[in-house]
């Protein structure tokens, strides 16, 4: 395994930390030394926090080496001659060594008979409700989607509740006039860029919400390293706060944007801020008790009036 110097790979625990408690000071929350032991440990709690996010699609549409690219290892099995991803291949991606990680589940594709998906069908009705987010990937170069758009509507809309799905159009390097494609640049030409920005309006027409939204959607090729910063972006601004400093933290460092680093990090002192002011429960009893003797002091008329 190769070790990576990230900037998202550890929060500042001092200076960060002391210009948090001064911030949520001045909203009027103050934490006795005891508490702000506590906030420290959910701090470093928090860094360690693994979103677990579930990359869905047919077979043969590049979900493995898509993992792959995001993450600058063989983080799963890839093959070009016969499907590779037969059960849910659950991976704890570049391990670190105080144990933090992420959660890839990589599940089969679909598609691929008849037979196998009634059988995946289960699996995806027990799997989704567990994941954080769900990428679903779509070959560019498909012309019909009907056995994604057969298995949203029927499998996973039903339970996929409030978490989000970003549709990932990948190959797009594959979208006609293919050979336009500028390799030393890594970019479409103009008109197979065109192009594929019909795809993705095509593909976000095609899986609506039960409520008729359009999904997010990004196009990429994780060959070519086309479109991932993006993809980065959009999965950082879509996971739950607590969950943006892990995944980015992950991701090889060219696809992690100055935004998506910031959002990242902003995400996880959100969220220990929300933890902050719980700590407001530990003195309710005593503002109640307070409160009470205040309004029996000066309120009296109003105590018996309501008596």
């Amino acid at each position: 395994m190769v070790t990576r110097k990230k900037k998202t790979s550890r929060l500042d625990n001092s200076a960060e930390f002391a210009a948090f408690i001064d911030r949520i000071k001045a909203d009027g929350i103050q934490a006795t030394p005891a508490q702000v032991r506590k906030l420290k440990t959910k701090l470093k709690q928090m860094e360690s926090y693994q979103p677990k996010i579930g990359v869905l699609g047919k077979t043969g549409v590049g979900k493995s080496s898509l993992c792959n690219a995001l993450f600058g290892q063989r983080t799963a099995k890839v093959s070009n001659v016969k499907a590779c991803t037969r059960s849910p291949q659950e991976m704890l991606v570049n391990l670190t060594p105080d144990g933090a990680g992420m959660t890839l589940v990589d599940v089969p594709g679909v598609g691929e008979s008849e037979e196998r998906d009634i059988e995946y069908q289960e699996l995806y009705e027990r799997l989704i409700p567990e994941l954080d987010l769900v990428l679903w990937v779509l070959k560019g170069d498909d012309r019909a989607f009907s056995v994604d758009q057969r298995f949203y509507q029927e499998v996973v809309l039903p339970v996929v509740g409030k978490r989000e799905i970003i549709f990932v159009v990948n190959q797009v390097d594959k979208i006609a006039p293919f050979r336009e494609w500028d390799v030393a640049a890594a970019e479409p030409g103009k008109r197979q860029a065109l192009n594929i920005k019909k795809k993705v309006a095509d593909v976000g027409s095609k899986f609506k919400s039960k409520r008729g939204k359009t999904p997010t959607v990004v196009a990429v090729s994780a060959d070519e390293r086309y479109g991932l910063v993006d993809l980065v972006n959009t999965i950082v601004d879509r996971l739950p706060d607590a969950k943006k400093f892990g995944f980015a933290r992950e991701v090889r460092d060219e696809h992690v944007s100055p935004k998506a680093e910031l959002k990242a990090k902003r995400g996880i002192w959100n969220e220990l801020k929300v933890m902050a002011r719980d700590i407001l429960v530990d003195h309710a009893p005593v503002l109640i008790k307070a409160l009470v003797e205040w309004i029996i002091k000066s309120l009296p008329g109003a105590l018996k009036a309501v008596r």
